[in-house]
């Protein structure tokens, strides 16, 4: 301690036995009891302060401040009184000491449950309001009569011996009947329940924590209960003293607090089972480097962020895993015996446990151990499960904290993705602070993957000539694309000679359904019937003859659409305007229909769902913000297609780029006339 603090602390100090002896007389006893009585107010509120500050959310720390807060309230109240010499005055003092206490005593209860996760009765709504009852009727008897403290006994009336005289509290019925042995319980639950799970604890990081609860609530109960409630109840007093037995005992368990936030992790190295297979080419795709922070997104994950750490463990490396799954689960599927997992769990575990809302304790956590052991690797399996019990905002300020402090110590972090639904603008937020990987493809290998889907064949048939098979035909003669057309009778339209093969006779035909050539590999049936129950009977037809051909149809009517999925469709269309150009979405960018879907009921027939290629337009190097701008009133865009693939509701600052596709809801009717979308759209930005 710098030697201001302590000149500061001794003036304190000879400044509070001023004012004390100033009103005493001289430095004695009494005066001494005087100071001690604000010393330990100044000393628990400060704990209890200091605690609730940690983290505000957690409930351990909140019953914490509120139990020793009481306390405190009990020690000042008492300074007060004992400093005052008017009899009216000092009994007000008395009720505000006893105020303290009475909720202090309560409330401890709750400290013990939550602190060792135990959940019962009493912790639920009704629980809560059956407990605090008769704290409240206490209070109000405390206030409002005479029967919790009588009156005060003066200081010449009554001496605690050693030359100390002091206002004494002279107790009525319903503390000598009820409070002053209700008071003892909470404190014998505390101390027993800390002792029985210490020793039925076997792991010994939590063993450590527990003692500073279990020596803590022993001193109110091994000195304090005897000495200030059972020999008093039978006339014998002793000097003033339960302030200075609580206050060790919130200095214990302030300790065991901290020591519960940190949960103190020993590094421990990985044991290495002899011929356990490790997956060193998934560790070679999933390259991870010291310094960096990695965010895993795989349907997988979770599975593959176990599988690549455990190759790094093997490698002599250390590590730390906190994860909403359950320990023995975890190493017993990925074979990880010794390194240490902290669960992410509300409920009361013999594991070394951390609460989901209590993300300062799961930073402090990760902060104690990277520091600890530089070159480590930490796993936090369960995003998705921290921000149900928090919010977005909260957990991305962890996240950044985390990656900075494994930065910082030369550490590696490793983010599942796991099973976290996000809105777009949160998943960019998220994911802009990491690594991703696995990595985006380059665009060589982009290129190949589309020469390869273009080269491989779909067979396409389209069931049904009507309103909406047409528009489908229309969007299939411009992406080239030759569909079988089945329709029961001949069908006079206008498409270019050989674009379509027409297949003439009964839809619902088992025959015709086979000679259309349904059995191939790779078919895509697109379902245009008008008649709702002809659609579910095709569909039922076509899954009897092959259960690999994709379906996509329209309905509707909405009753129908669940059932149509249930016969086998892949992907159902309610009818709309735009429903021709959804159902040529749907083949390739579900997502796409997806959102539309979600985000509007597409009724007005002016409206179409249109892609336009930017290289055409002139909104090369533009943001898309710009171009939301400039086209509000004619057009919404809803996803940009870049050489990376699909971005739905993209970025307002990305600069979009030649090779670059626009999708867009866009009012045609709005529009001016020309030969094609992006000459109509042009002459609109021209105009502005």
């Amino acid at each position: 301690m710098k030697n201001e603090n302590v000149l500061g602390i001794v003036a304190g100090a000879l400044l509070l036995l001023g004012l004390v002896t100033g009103s005493h007389g001289s430095v004695g006893w009494t005066s001494i009891t005087i100071i001690a009585s604000l010393i330990a107010f100044l000393v628990k509120f400060g704990l209890a302060l200091a605690i609730y500050l940690r983290n505000p959310s957690g409930k351990v720390n909140r019953y914490f401040a509120i139990v020793f807060t009481g306390q405190a309230v009990w020690d000042l109240g008492k300074f007060f009184m004992w400093m005052t010499t008017s009899e009216d005055i000092a009994h007000i003092w008395a009720r505000v000491s006893y105020s303290g206490y009475i909720i202090s005593v309560f409330f401890m209860f709750g400290f013990v449950w939550y602190y060792l996760k135990k959940k019962n009765f009493f912790t639920t709504v009704l629980g809560r309001f059956i407990l605090y009852a008769p704290m409240v009727a206490l209070l109000i008897a405390l206030w409002f009569s005479s029967s919790v403290i009588g009156h005060l006994v003066p200081p010449e009336a009554h001496s605690y011996g050693y030359g100390i005289e002091l206002w004494d509290y002279q107790y009525g019925p319903v503390y000598q009947y009820f409070f002053i042995w209700f008071q003892i319980l909470p404190f014998l639950y505390a101390f027993a329940s800390f002792v029985i799970k210490y020793f039925q604890s076997h792991n010994p990081d939590k063993k450590k924590q527990l003692f500073y609860l279990m020596l803590g609530s022993a001193f109110p109960i091994a000195i304090g209960i005897p000495t200030g409630v059972i020999l008093p109840s039978i006339g014998i007093n002793l000097p003033p003293h339960n302030n200075i037995l609580s206050l060790i005992m919130s200095v214990f368990i302030a300790v065991g607090i901290i020591k519960y936030k940190f949960l103190a992790i020993q590094p421990i190295g990985e044991t290495v089972t002899p011929g356990r297979k490790l997956e060193h080419e998934l560790a070679l795709e999933y390259k991870l480097d010291f310094g960096h922070s990695y965010y895993i997104k795989h349907e997988r994950s979770s599975e593959i962020s176990h599988k690549v750490l455990l190759t790094h463990l093997y490698n002599k490396r250390y590590g730390l895993i906190l994860s909403t799954h359950n320990p023995a689960k975890t190493r017993h599927e990925y074979g990880i015996e010794t390194t240490p997992i902290v669960w992410i769990t509300d409920t009361e575990t013999e594991h070394l446990s951390v609460d989901p809302i209590d993300i300062e304790q799961i930073y402090n956590t990760i902060k104690s151990f990277v520091e600890r052991v530089h070159n480590s690797f930490v796993l936090i399996d369960g995003i998705g499960y921290l921000m149900k019990h928090n919010n977005f905002a909260k957990i991305l300020h962890f996240v950044k904290q985390v990656k900075m402090v494994v930065a910082e110590n030369d550490c590696c972090l490793i983010l599942p993705a796991g099973n976290l639904l996000l809105d777009p603008k949160s998943e960019r937020l998220l994911e802009a602070e990491f690594n991703i990987l696995p990595k985006a493809m380059k665009k060589s290998q982009l290129e190949g993957m589309k020469t390869e889907t273009r080269n491989k064949a779909i067979n396409y048939i389209i069931i049904g000539y009507s309103p909406l098979a047409q528009s489908v035909l229309h969007e299939f003669e411009l992406k080239k694309i030759k569909p079988a057309l089945i329709e029961k009778k001949d069908v006079a339209f206008h498409y270019p000679k050989g674009s379509v093969n027409t297949i003439i006779g009964d839809p619902l035909s088992s025959k015709v359904l086979l000679g259309s050539g349904i059995t191939k590999p790779n078919t895509v049936v697109l379902i245009t019937l008008e008649n709702d129950s002809d659609v579910i009977l095709c569909i039922n037809k076509i899954k009897q003859i092959s259960d690999s051909v994709r379906i996509i149809t329209n309905i509707n009517n909405q009753n129908f659409i669940t059932i149509a999925l249930k016969a086998g469709a892949d992907k159902v269309i309610p009818s709309s305007a735009i429903g021709g150009k959804l159902i040529s979405f749907a083949l390739n960018s579900p997502e796409i229909v997806r959102w539309v879907m979600d985000a509007t009921t597409l009724t007005s027939k002016e409206l179409e769902l249109v892609e336009v290629q930017v290289r055409k337009t002139v909104f090369v190097g533009r943001s898309i913000g710009d171009v939301d701008k400039l086209i509000e009133r004619y057009a919404n865009i809803i996803s940009v297609r870049t050489i990376d693939g699909l971005k739905q509701i993209p970025d307002d600052k990305y600069v979009l780029k030649g090779e670059d596709s626009l999708v867009m809801i866009a009012n045609i009717g709005k529009l001016p006339k020309g030969k094609d979308f992006a000459e109509r759209i042009n002459r609109i930005v021209k105009k502005s």
